[in-house]
């Protein structure tokens, strides 16, 4: 099987420009967990998740010695003021760009459970010669389709 034969075709995605609230607001409407994101002449430029915004707001470890203990300490408090710098901030100032892992409509579907195993990553954006986005091929579509063939024999 391909990969044109099992991708999803409609893909929700963002420009690099956006800011982090409008990719917030893609992801809960839309209720996915990350979108490619394109630049300018529509072109795939990264890819942003949601692990990758749980990364920037995820508390930041403190270890504080005194003369009994060691004592591991979580600052769990966000100021407003920093989660709005948060929401301000561009979405490119937060995706992945590098090592960004691509498939072409035409590829064998073996290859793609191998790079998502691989690469330990949940979609795969698919993608034409000029680097527009075509589709989207996800763990969960591949498990469903091969479970559906699993419980149809």
């Amino acid at each position: 099987m391909r990969v044109e034969q099992l991708m999803i075709k409609n893909v929700i995605t963002v420009r690099e420009s956006d800011t982090v609230k409008t990719l917030i607001k893609a992801l809960i409407d839309h209720k996915i967990g990350g979108v490619p994101v394109l630049n300018n002449q529509d072109q795939l430029t990264g890819y942003i998740s949601d692990g990758d915004l749980l990364r920037a707001i995820s508390p930041k470890q403190q270890t504080i010695y005194d003369l009994y203990s060691l004592i591991s300490a979580i600052r769990v408090e966000m100021s407003k003021e920093k989660m709005n710098d948060l929401l301000d901030m561009q979405v490119k100032d937060l995706m992945k760009k590098r090592n960004l892992q691509t498939v072409h409509p035409d590829k064998d579907l073996d290859a793609v459970l191998k790079m998502l195993s691989h690469y330990h990553i949940k979609r795969i954006p698919v993608i034409d010669e000029n680097k527009h986005v075509v589709g989207l091929i996800t763990r969960s579509h591949i498990i469903r389709h091969i479970g559906e063939q699993l419980l149809n024999e």
